[in-house]
C-alpha cells in the first residue's frame, strides 16, 4: 500500500500550532458518515477476485467486525469522517521511519493518505457502532497532545474529540484479546469516554 501525504510528526514548535490551528477547523462541525479503513482479514472468504477497496456490507461479516474489541475500536489505517457539510477529515499514523504520530488531515485516507486502489476493507460504522449517539453532534473541541520526541521534534500519540459531555480518544495504539489496548505506531485505537488512559501512555514523553 502506498503511503503519501504530510507527516504529523514535526520539527519545530511553530509546525505544532500549525497543525492545531488546522485540526480547529473541524470544530463546530457534524458528523454524517465515519468510517473505517482496515486490512482486509476476510477477503479470501467473502470476495476472492475482488480487487481494490472492499465496501462491508454481508451481514455475516457485520456480526464479527475484525475492528471491535471491549476496550477500544481499532483501525488499522485510520478513521475517516464525512461532515454534513460535504468535508472530509481523517486521521491516521505517519509513514513508518525514525519518527512516530498520529496525525488529523483534512481529506480522505485512499487516494490521499494511501493509494486509492489499495486492497482495504471499508467499514462505514457511523450508523452500527458506538458512533451513532454522535452522528449530528457538533465538535466542540479537537486536541492534538504534541510531546517532544527524543532530541528533536514533536510527536502526537493521541487526538481528543470533543461533543459536549462525550470525549474519543484516538492513539497510536491497537485493540487486543482481553480487553487491552496495547501499543502500535501503525494503527488507530478509538476509545469512547475512557475513564483512564492505557497506563503506556499516561507519561505521554519519547
Amino acid at each position: 500500500m502506498a503511503e503519501i501525504g504530510r507527516s504529523a510528526w514535526v520539527s519545530t514548535k511553530s509546525e505544532v500550532e500549525g497543525r492545531r490551528v488546522d485540526a480547529g477547523g473541524l470544530v463546530g462541525l457534524e458528523f454524517s458518515a465515519v468510517r473505517y479503513v482496515t486490512l482486509d482479514y476476510r477477503r479470501s472468504d467473502f470476495a476472492p477476485e475482488f480487487s481494490g477497496p472492499r465496501s462491508i456490507t454481508d451481514a455475516s461479516e457485520w456480526r464479527e467486525p475484525t475492528w471491535e474489541f471491549d476496550d477500544c475500536d481499532s483501525a488499522d489505517f485510520g478513521v475517516e469522517f464525512t461532515t454534513s457539510r460535504g468535508r472530509v477529515f481523517s486521521v491516521t499514523w505517519d509513514a513508518l521511519g525514525v519518527h512516530e504520530s498520529v496525525g488529523l488531515h483534512e481529506g480522505s485516507l485512499l487516494g490521499e493518505r494511501f493509494s486509492g486502489n489499495s486492497d482495504v476493507a471499508v467499514w462505514e460504522v457511523g450508523a452500527r457502532s458506538r458512533w451513532l449517539p454522535l452522528l449530528g453532534e457538533p465538535v466542540g473541541g479537537v486536541d492534538l497532545h504534541y510531546e517532544p520526541w527524543a532530541d528533536e521534534g514533536f510527536w502526537c500519540p493521541r487526538i481528543t474529540l470533543r461533543f459536549g459531555s462525550r470525549r474519543i480518544e484516538l492513539l497510536l495504539g491497537e485493540g487486543r484479546k482481553g480487553g487491552r489496548v496495547g501499543p502500535a505506531a501503525n494503527n488507530v485505537a478509538v476509545l469512547f469516554d475512557p475513564e483512564e488512559l492505557p497506563q503506556w501512555l499516561r507519561g505521554e514523553s519519547k
